[in-house]
């Protein structure tokens, strides 16, 4: 075999850095499409929906409040792109290891539990830092929880499928619907 130098190497997954590693599952998980295990997926969404739904509206967070569409067409657009890709490709695609379905329930649990918490804690955060009109919602308990419940979710469909877009469609379909239905606000409609 003939001896190749060291920086000419091909380099495997295992000469990556974690942050290599998760960026290559990150590429990986932006090619992927979700193909498969969409059942288990839908019941999770389901399961998330009844709960946030139940939450939200027990609560007051949620009143039903249809926004006019004709005004804000582009919404649904700007939510798409933030906050959904850019929290899902962090708080899963970086957070979670693509082969999180191999790894043991224990690993795989710190990981969902990682994300989910990571993702809630950005709330409040951006509410305090970037986004201050967010405070009513961003620092209230049972938005928070519902939050984490959607973290819970993201998490999972994205270990399912090892698709990055199963989370960020469950993320966006939140977002709309919280804020074209169900009094949610969004940056775009207080500018």
């Amino acid at each position: 075999m003939m001896d190749v130098p060291k920086d000419q190497m091909p380099i495997g997954r295992s000469g990556l850095s974690s942050l290599g590693i998760r960026l290559a599952d990150l590429w990986l998980a932006i090619k992927t499409l979700p193909t498969h295990r969409l059942l288990a997926v839908a019941g999770i969404v389901s399961l998330y929906s009844v709960a946030a739904l139940v939450i939200g509206f027990s609560t007051g967070i949620y009143s039903m409040a249809l926004l006019d569409l004709r005004k804000f067409w582009f919404l649904p657009m700007t939510l798409l792109l933030f906050p959904a890709i850019p929290e899902e490709f962090f708080f899963r695609g970086l957070l979670i290891p693509r082969n999180a379905r191999e790894l043991t329930r224990g690993r795989m649990v710190f990981y969902i539990l990682l994300s989910a918490i990571a993702f809630t804690l950005w709330h409040p955060l951006n509410a305090l830092t970037i986004n201050p009109t967010a405070q009513p919602f961003f620092l209230n308990f049972s938005f928070l929880v519902i939050v984490f419940l959607l973290g819970i979710a993201c998490s999972l469909s994205y270990i399912l499928t090892r698709s990055i877009w199963a989370p960020i469609l469950i993320h966006w379909l939140t977002v709309v619907v919280w804020v074209l239905f169900l009094g949610g606000r969004n940056l775009v409609l207080e500018g």
